[in-house]
């Protein structure tokens, strides 16, 4: 089956993006596709989550594998098939491609078809997509920092702070004088 998807954006308006995906490859399958198609690094943290058709979230499908027990809500993009969760017209998801700000894509399924789909295609692509957040543009110096440029901001700075000093502190503090404040 042919798995056609509609993605949306709340913060880039005129954005749309249209895929055309076979439901017997995975969600990291799908995953690369928008990566590819928007310029975005893909090696960035992100996540699907089925979702009601209210968009609220329900099992989410990772890159990588975060659970320690196994959950049942917790899959793995590699690992999990589309069609494992992906079979209906209407059906929602988020895909959320800023991890760590929670900037999300909405898609829906506008239509399943037979037949068979070698690669993922994007046949419709309308607008800006909205800019994927590096490390190095939270600091404003470049598109992508290394981690060792990362490491550099705060080399030293646990080193330099005085811990001593903030023992010695908490000896003084009487607890009594500071009731009289309330």
């Amino acid at each position: 089956m042919i798995i056609y998807l509609r993605i949306l954006s709340n913060e880039a308006d005129g954005f749309v993006q249209e895929i055309a995906i076979d439901d017997t490859l995975t969600f990291a399958d799908l995953h690369k596709c928008i990566q590819q198609q928007l310029s975005y690094d893909a090696s960035q943290m992100a996540s699907f989550f089925t979702t009601d058709s209210e968009w609220n979230k329900e099992m989410e499908i990772t890159l990588f594998d975060m659970a320690d027990g196994g959950s049942e809500l917790l899959k793995v993009m590699s690992e999990t098939m589309l069609s494992d969760y992906l079979y209906e017209t209407g059906q929602r998801m988020l895909y959320v491609f800023d991890f760590f700000s929670e900037r999300a894509f909405f898609m829906e399924i506008i239509q399943v078809a037979k037949g068979n789909l070698e690669n993922p295609n994007c046949y419709r692509s309308e607008g800006e997509a909205p800019k994927q957040i590096m490390i190095g543009d939270l600091s404003g110096n470049s598109k992508k920092a290394s981690l060792h440029q990362f490491e550099d901001e705060f080399d030293g700075s646990l080193d330099s702070m005085k811990f001593d000093e903030l023992e010695d502190l908490e000896n003084d503090i009487n607890l009594d004088d500071l009731a009289d404040l309330y």
